[in-house]
């Protein structure tokens, strides 16, 4: 367990430390005296409504929490105000507020969905809503801005290795910025900060995301379209997760295909949904999915791209270990296949592709290296890798390949550290 150093940037609120320590109860009922008074009435009234709104989102029982393994470093620094708990003490709490569930009618079945009760699921865009119009309205949001095409190169191989942590929330003077749902969760499950980040990475919220990728927030047009394998799959479920501020489907682990298929679906139908109702709301969705699995060869990934690009995408895909076991394990031939993948995007301008996570397929990843960001900018590289093989708790993954739910989120935040700037 290392302590965290003085250099550490730390997770901080602007609130009074009493009302902090509040059950959810008190916080939205108002039952404490720093709302006794007409002065900061107005003020009580308006934390109260986010913390009600809050409450829709941040419910369900997760039954597998985070962190299960003692390996994992938390910082030891003593705050005035909250503590993160590890998320399986956490999950104790959240389960007395029972939250809605994201789920299609489709799969209402599979995944116990409430998502076709009407009535129920007005609720839900209702509360939507008002969290986002709460965020637009906010002075403490920080203008983000959209990268172009080639986007921002976070680094590949060593100088992305990393040690998972949980961080602390320390007191700060009332300036300092409130933390959403998303933000606060990460820093709970785990964050894996390269020491060449350090000083540069942000933990976006979620209204921070939606900004960024927003096309009526940052007139421009913009569609960001994830493809690939069942990891890229996964990888789009965690930033559905980031954008609609919800853990979809009380955040179950993935543990087998039809599960994932299901739920992948559930994130689509979510995300479409959200995107019909609010022109604000980002298009991001998950295409070609067959045609980029693996299974085919990738000139029938790059037909189905060309198909339905426009020139305003961002295409992140990610394939690799398909392709591996349709050549037989041959490391030569899997290489060969992704760069000339590569070599037809170059000059398209609009695809990101994502490496491998940890795994068998290191020797195809370190071969890749030379020939994608930052050694060859012409190809825009998202690197998992590392962070991937870093996490060797008993909870990083639940089938012995896919990673769970967290760090998809994770996965997920470094996507937006490439498309997005804060300001």
């Amino acid at each position: 367990m290392a302590a965290m150093n003085e250099d550490t940037p730390l997770l901080s609120v602007g609130t009074r430390s009493s009302s902090l320590r509040r059950s959810p109860v008190e916080a939205t009922t108002g039952r404490s005296h720093i709302c006794s008074t007409n002065t900061l009435k107005m003020i009580c009234i308006l934390f109260i409504a986010i913390g009600a709104a809050g409450l829709l989102f941040i419910g369900g029982d997760n039954q597998q929490g985070h962190f299960l393994k003692a390996s994992i470093r938390q910082s030891s620094a003593v705050t005035d105000t909250i503590r993160l708990e590890p998320a399986a003490h956490l999950s104790s709490q959240h389960s007395k507020t029972k939250g809605v569930e994201l789920s299609t009618p489709a799969t209402e079945q599979a995944v116990g969905s409430v998502g076709s009760n009407d009535e129920e699921e007005t609720q839900l865009d209702s509360a939507v809503a008002e969290i986002e119009t709460t965020a637009k309205a906010s002075p403490i949001q920080r203008s983000v801005r959209f990268i172009p095409y080639p986007h921002k190169t976070l680094g590949s191989g060593s100088s992305l290795q990393c040690e998972w942590e949980t961080r602390p929330i320390t007191n700060a003077s009332t300036s300092s910025e409130l933390l959403d749902f998303t933000q606060r969760n990460a820093f709970i499950e785990g964050v894996c900060i390269p020491p060449t980040l350090h000083d540069t990475l942000h933990i976006f919220s979620s209204a921070e995301a939606i900004q960024c990728l927003s096309s009526e927030a940052q007139n421009r047009d913009i569609r960001v379209i994830l493809s690939g394998d069942s990891y890229m799959r996964q990888l789009y479920i965690g930033l559905t997760d980031i954008l609609l501020s919800k853990h979809i489907s009380d955040d179950k682990e993935i543990i087998e295909n039809v599960q994932r298929s299901k739920m992948l679906s559930t994130a689509r139908y979510w995300m479409n949904k959200r995107h019909e109702n609010n022109a604000t709301f980002p298009f991001v969705q998950f295409r070609c999915g067959d045609e980029c699995y693996g299974s085919k060869t990738l000139d029938v990934c790059s037909k189905c791209i060309n198909s339905l690009s426009e020139n305003s995408d961002v295409w992140v895909v990610g394939v690799g270990i398909h392709i591996y076991e349709r050549v037989k394990n041959h490391v030569n031939g899997t290489l060969q296949e992704i760069q000339q993948f590569l070599d037809r995007e170059e000059g398209q301008n609009r695809t990101i592709y994502v490496s491998p996570p940890a795994g068998p397929m290191e020797n195809v990843y370190r071969g890749l290296l030379p020939n994608v960001a930052p050694e060859n900018p012409e190809h825009p590289f998202l690197d998992v890798y590392e962070s991937t093989e870093s996490c060797t708790m008993e909870n990083c993954t639940f089938d012995g390949s896919h990673r769970s739910r967290y760090v998809n989120r994770w996965k997920a935040q470094l996507l937006l550290n490439t498309l997005c700037e804060v300001q």
